[in-house]
């Protein structure tokens, strides 16, 4: 049985580090032993519980800053005494798991990377990763875009880098799905949304940062709604933006039809409470927020970039419009609003695109071919 470590320094949960727990949930327990290693942050605390739920050791390292050198000598420590046979470094961020790379190449045990959220670095940052690639066994993207950047960016290492796509607990999903009622509908759309059951709900979920390009969803949405008054647009996140969002709204007399919710846990009920699903983002690595309003399901807007062409089928689980155009946005939104059959459709055909090719087991069956791989090659 062989102990795979996976270690990231973020100060806050988010995708990457959802990935981490699906990863170390569906691996075979039989054949390999997950072990997290992360900051003491209390804003983790949450996403440990998790881990702890379903037996996972994880080792909190002393340290609040990834910048702080503890990380460096507490993995060198806990890949002695936990006798580790494979080091998982996941970036969420480029230049993020710094002291991770130092700790892989003073120790002799294979190193796999997972870039979760890859672009360009210049000077100090990127020449220390260009350095520490070089004591890496496999580098892993989760989309076949980000895969061609990294080729770019860091071509000695072309050989080392393969795709493998994010995936989500499609099961539990299906299973929240399926206990929801009438009455939870009800209940979302008069207490959190502030509207009436027959209005038609436009939801977006993702952190209020301008790189998630949400103030050309609220333009759109403006635009639409002379024509289509009875929409409403909920926005569920938080984030740097959000007094400029809210200025925004108000600017355009848009409190009727638009709400900011916060972040929530209840995301599948908000979601099926939900007809539209929109994320209007500047930049997005892969998307993951995507998959889990297909399986919903919800059709799905989103924009053209990055890895999210891989998961929405333009014109057939939804509609692909270009980063930073509300008049797109708009059309797109127009063309869903009018023609509820096509909505039903697109849902119907993303609900079977997610469960047939996004499973987060999927997922973790090629990690555990590429861990007995890179094991096998040392």
């Amino acid at each position: 049985m062989k102990k795979i470590l996976l270690y990231t320094d973020t100060p806050l949960a988010g995708g990457a580090e959802i990935q981490m727990f699906l990863l170390a949930k569906f691996l075979d327990k039989n054949a390999f032993t997950p072990i997290i290693a992360l900051s003491n942050n209390q804003s983790l605390d949450k996403l440990v519980e998790n881990f702890d739920k379903e037996g996972i050791k994880v080792i909190r390292i002393n340290a609040k800053s990834k910048h702080n050198p503890v990380h460096y000598l507490s993995l060198k420590r806990i890949i002695a005494e936990e006798k580790i046979d494979i080091l998982h470094l996941n970036l969420w961020n480029p230049a993020s798991c710094r002291y991770g790379f130092l700790a892989a190449k003073s120790v002799n045990i294979p190193t796999i990377v997972t870039e979760h959220d890859p672009f360009e670095l210049t000077g100090f940052k990127n020449a220390f990763k260009k350095y520490g690639l070089k004591n890496v066994s496999k580098i892993v993207t989760v989309s076949l875009e980000n895969q061609k950047l990294l080729k770019k960016l860091f071509p000695e290492h072309k050989e080392k880098i393969e795709v493998i796509q994010n995936g989500i607990d499609t099961d539990w999903w299906t299973s929240q799905t399926l206990r929801f009622t009438e009455n939870d509908r009800e209940k979302i759309k008069t207490e959190v949304f502030e509207t009436n059951e027959n209005t038609l709900i436009i939801i977006s979920i993702a952190e209020l940062h301008e790189r998630k390009g949400l103030k050309y969803l609220i333009k759109a949405v403006s635009e639409v709604k002379i024509k289509y008054p009875n929409i409403k647009l909920v926005i569920v996140g938080e984030g740097g933006e959000r007094k400029n969002l809210e200025d925004l709204i108000k600017d355009l007399k848009l409190e009727n039809h638009m709400i900011l919710i916060g972040r929530r846990k209840e995301i599948p009920k908000l979601l099926k409470s939900s007809n539209i699903f929109v994320l209007p983002s500047r930049r997005e690595a892969f998307g993951l927020v995507n998959l889990e309003a297909m399986i919903t399901p919800l059709p799905v807007i989103a924009s053209h970039i990055g890895g999210i062409p891989e998961i929405v089928k333009d014109e057939e689980t939804g509609i692909l419009v270009k980063p930073e155009d509300e008049k797109e946005l708009a059309k797109a939104l127009e063309k869903l609003i009018s023609d509820p059959k096509l909505r039903e459709k697109m849902a119907e055909k993303g609900f079977l695109r997610v469960k047939e090719n996004f499973s987060a087991k999927e997922m973790a069956e090629k990690y555990e071919k590429l861990y007995t791989n890179v094991y096998v090659e040392l």
